[in-house]
């Protein structure tokens, strides 16, 4: 549109701001709004991220220190507060591993239980169902264990879990599967400690089985 005189531009401009200026004033709060919430989500996200590593610091000298009851005290308040965190799931491994460690196999296997339940990397969770396997099986329930290891997994985790399964499979005494096992491990790259696995299997050739 083309205006004549400057004062029928005012005009306009005047006319117009009538009828849009509470929307762009509306506009303009909430995108400052906006703006101000989401500096804070992340300045928020920031202090959570770093209270619960420094949780997680705590409870790894707590372990170095023996102070074992301290370690569960802080795996509970990392898991209570920040139980979406990486950290919280290490945490709960680190007062597994001091659980096990002073014989207290429940409390480890409801923690790890835990990791299982609330973590939600795949890996962090098959770390968690292997560890929880391998507690299972230490408790006398061999069956329990196997029935706790993955049923599906990335070809990296075969070595890891198939030496669990053979250890389990073997405790309930199921030589040949678990011999099986065994040398599934054996066929991988990246086995944690071959020699280990070479010996369960020259046990298990030594009961004739």
């Amino acid at each position: 549109m083309q205006y004549e005189t400057e004062e029928q531009q005012v005009e306009a401009l005047k006319e117009w701001w009538r009828e849009n200026g509470r929307a762009v004033i509306l506009g303009v709060v909430i995108g400052a709004a906006l703006i101000v919430a989401w500096t804070w989500y992340q300045k928020h996200q920031q202090n959570q991220a770093a209270a619960a590593s420094d949780l997680f610091s705590q409870s790894i000298d707590a372990i170095n220190a023996g102070e074992y009851d301290k370690v569960a005290g802080l795996a509970d308040q990392i898991s209570d507060e920040h139980s979406d965190s990486l950290y919280a799931a290490y945490t709960q491994f680190a007062a597994a591993r001091a659980a096990v460690e002073q014989g207290n196999l429940e409390d480890a296997a409801t923690r790890l239980e835990w990791v299982v339940d609330h973590t939600g990397m795949n890996d962090v969770v098959l770390l968690g169902k292997v560890r929880l396997a391998r507690v299972k099986g230490a408790m006398g329930d061999p069956s329990a264990g196997l029935s706790s290891l993955p049923a599906s997994y990335a070809e990296s985790f075969t070595a890891l879990v198939e030496e669990a399964r053979g250890d389990l499979l073997s405790a309930a005494g199921d030589a040949a599967a678990a011999r099986s096992a065994y040398e599934t491990a054996l066929d991988q790259d990246n086995v944690p400690d071959a020699n280990a696995v070479r010996m369960k299997l020259n046990e298990l050739a030594g009961l004739g089985s």
